[in-house]
Order: structure tokens, then C-alpha cells, then sequence
């Protein structure tokens, strides 16, 4: 019986996203330079883009699309590699970016104190994830569904699948698999659950996701065989926190095999307004992404093969 090739379900993060299909072409290149990078073949960096499936929530929730014009010159920089590594990372970690993240991590452990530090983009991302955990309008379970669909059909496919959430895309990603296990009991897993920028890491985000206030036995999704977390220098949004400490309970319940936290990946994307750490085309073309796809892709195989 031949197998079917495993599926790559991408959920991207808040704020309105390109069309789906021109969001998911630009990733596809970045996902082979990632794979180049870490020294994967051309066929396997190919067949790697070619499993990509871009979950496009953005349209429904707000109603119109981003331009992806501002990012184009940012992704060709991106894919020339004409940027030092070493120049990166020590702007990533400069100083006037660490206090930004004293910020966030301030605001997010004592919200009272919010009003006095917070930055006209940290109320923005305050406001909308304030829209989507209220769900008025239903749009963020429309946007649940996406991700539930898309990952019904690589199970109903036979598809081994490699589930990536991209900043409050992971959020989104955990709420789906939270309810296609424990309330609907969904026999379907996810091989590999590979988080990007995310804010998991935030009390304010953990307080709100889906089974946080059920006993501790249900508090959990029950379908991902393995986490890996991914955190780029500077990443204000993780707040320097480890996902691994934050869902540790997972890992002693036995409802998933390991966690792990990877915070030194060095995110190279340069739009418009210099370096930017967050953007998902830069965490897709770092060879920590290329070769963390490429083993578990080797890895899916060998076992199919057996």
C-alpha cells in the first residue's frame, strides 16, 4: 500500500494576512531556503513546500485582506542571505529591544499596570485578542473550523501531520485541537506541533484558552504526539518564557511525549521598519525550521517503511 505524504498545516497569527494562496507561495520559498540551509536536499526541500497547506482565517475574522507588497522586498533580502547572522542577532538582543520586552512581560504579569506602560501596538494585539476569546460575532469558531477542516482531510487522507502556529496562530491551533479531542472526541493526532513567536507563554492567553478552568485531568489537548516551541532572539511576544515550563503538566500527564523550547533560532526577515524578529517568513527560512521539518520528515518516512 502506498503511503500518502505527510501534511503541513500552517495557521498564521493575527491581523489581516495576504490571500492564501499568494501568502502560502512566498512561504514555500522560504520554507525551501530553510531546508537548503540545513543541508536537505532540493527533492526533499521540494516535496517539503509542496506539503504546505496555509489555513486563511484572516478574510473571515477581519473582513479584508493585507498587502503583501510591504513584505516582497523584505522576503527577496530574506532569500539573498545578505545578512550577517552575528549583525542580527546583537540588534535582536539590543538594548532598546529588551526593554520593549520588560514591557510586555510587565504588562502581562500585573494587567493593572497595563494603562501606564503599554504601546499603541500592544493595545491593538490587546484588542484583538480580546475579540477573538469573546467571539461575538462567532468568528473566531469560524476560524476554528478552518483549522478543524483542513486537518480532517489530512486525517481522512492517511496523512501523517506536522501542525505549525505561527504568534496567535498557535492560540488558535490549540483551541481546535483542545475541542476536536475533548469535546468531540476526535481520534485524530498531530505527529508534531511546532509553535512560532507564540504567546502561549502569556498568563493572560493561558488564563483564556480552551479547558483552562476544567479539572486538571481535562485541561489539556489529548492529540499532540510531540511540541517543539520556537522562539527567535528578541522575540518580545514569547516573552522569553518556555512553553515546556508553562505546559509541563502535559508532559506529566502523559498526553503528549516531550516539549521542547529552541530560543536561540536567529530571525533574519528585514521589512520596512528594519528587523523584525516575529514575521513568519523569517522563522521559515532559518535552517533550525529546514531541519527540524527535514527529521521529521525522515523520520514519518522511515517508519512508513517499515
Amino acid at each position: 500500500m502506498t503511503r500518502k505524504p505527510p501534511a503541513i498545516i500552517f495557521v498564521p497569527g493575527i491581523r489581516p494576512k495576504p490571500p492564501a494562496d499568494l501568502h502560502a507561495a512566498q512561504l514555500r520559498r522560504c520554507l525551501t531556503a530553510g531546508v537548503l540551509q540545513a543541508q536537505g536536499s532540493p527533492e526533499a526541500a521540494e516535496s517539503l513546500a509542496a506539503a504546505l497547506r496555509l489555513v486563511g482565517w484572516s478574510l473571515g475574522f477581519y473582513g479584508e485582506h493585507g498587502d503583501i507588497s510591504v513584505d516582497l522586498a523584505g522576503i527577496e533580502r530574506l532569500l539573498a542571505g545578505q545578512d550577517s547572522v552575528a549583525a542580527d542577532s546583537q540588534e535582536a538582543l539590543s538594548l532598546a529591544r529588551r526593554i520593549t520586552g520588560a514591557l510586555y512581560a510587565i504588562s502581562d504579569r500585573f494587567p493593572v499596570l497595563t494603562d501606564i506602560f503599554a504601546t499603541r501596538r500592544m493595545e491593538t494585539r490587546v484588542e484583538e485578542m480580546h475579540r477573538y476569546f469573546f467571539d461575538r460575532d462567532g468568528k473566531a469558531t469560524a476560524a476554528r473550523l478552518m483549522v478543524a477542516d483542513a486537518l480532517q482531510v489530512a486525517w481522512d487522507n492517511g496523512q501523517k501531520v506536522l501542525l505549525i502556529g505561527h504568534s496567535f496562530g498557535s492560540v488558535i491551533a490549540y483551541d481546535t485541537l483542545w475541542e476536536l479531542g475533548r469535546l468531540q472526541g476526535n481520534p485524530g493526532k498531530v505527529d508534531l506541533y511546532v509553535t512560532m513567536g507564540s504567546p502561549l507563554t502569556m498568563n493572560y492567553i493561558r488564563k483564556r484558552l480552551k479547558g483552562a478552568h476544567r479539572p486538571l485531568e481535562e485541561r489539556y489537548p489529548v492529540n499532540i504526539n510531540r511540541w517543539v516551541n520556537l522562539a527567535a532572539l528578541g522575540e518580545v511576544t514569547a516573552l522569553d518564557r518556555k512553553l515546556s515550563a508553562c505546559f509541563a503538566e502535559m508532559v506529566r500527564l502523559g498526553l503528549t511525549s516531550s516539549i521542547d523550547d529552541n530560543m536561540t533560532l536567529v530571525n533574519q526577515f528585514h521589512g520596512p521598519d528594519g528587523l523584525n524578529v516575529h514575521k513568519c517568513y523569517g522563522y521559515f527560512a532559518s535552517p533550525v525550521v529546514g531541519q527540524l521539518l527535514s527529521e521529521w520528515s525522515d523520520r514519518v518516512s522511515a517508519v512508513d517503511n517499515l
